[in-house]
């Protein structure tokens, strides 16, 4: 099973198309070279600032994280970093990077390891359908490999912009215009009881950054 490097970034000011250039043309042979592999860069919109984001790669195992990670980001004009090592649930299925326009939201969750499973299952079965029949993607939910009391849990999705993202926040009891009010309404289930299981959680908007190729 792959291993997620997600890297937090602060960047030099107004340096992300440089970035994205750097990553197309050198870091992602360089990563592919080490045994892994690009999975997105995303440029903060909302809750992080104009020179943060977050590169995502995926490797091999944690020990290729740790030897590789940074050995191949030589040439990026970072400014710091910080990286959290996850490891995918039931989705992404793969490594395939995501490529559609619109926003990604990264939303944090923090809870009881014995309540991860339940988790999972409430975010698959219950809130998931109704998000993609209105439009949205899962791309993925990853659970922190790293220690500590809590499971950290990652939910990326996309949107394909801001407003729909709001229109999606399950507080209505009846279901937006032209959405599925059987999913909607088994999704506000799954969500209420997702949330009691929530110690804490929190979010933050991004746009990808795909470089021409």
């Amino acid at each position: 099973m792959s291993v997620y490097e997600y890297r937090t970034m602060r960047i030099e000011r107004g340096g992300w198309p440089a970035l994205a250039r750097t990553i197309a043309e050198h870091i992602d042979e360089a990563t592919r070279a080490a045994g892994g592999s690009s999975f997105a860069l995303f440029a903060g919109v909302i809750g992080m600032a104009n020179d943060e984001g977050v590169l995502m790669r995926a490797w091999p195992d944690i020990d290729a994280v740790g030897k590789h990670a940074a050995a191949t980001l030589e040439r990026a004009a970072i400014v710091e970093s910080s990286v959290e090592r996850l490891t995918p649930g039931p989705r992404p299925l793969d490594a395939t990077p995501p490529r559609e326009d619109g926003v990604y939201a990264h939303r944090w969750f923090w809870l009881q390891p014995a309540d991860w499973t339940e988790f999972q299952t409430l975010s698959e079965d219950g809130v998931w359908p109704y998000f993609e029949s209105d439009g949205c993607r899962i791309v993925g939910l990853w659970r922190s490999m790293e220690p500590g009391p809590l499971a950290k849990a990652l939910l990326i999705t996309r949107y394909p912009s801001v407003a729909h993202w709001e229109r999606t926040r399950l507080q209505s009891p009846d279901a937006p215009p032209g959405a599925d009010a059987r999913l909607y309404e088994r999704a506000r289930t799954a969500a209420r009881r997702r949330a009691e299981i929530t110690i804490r959680s929190v979010v933050s908007l991004t746009r990808l950054l795909v470089p021409a190729t």
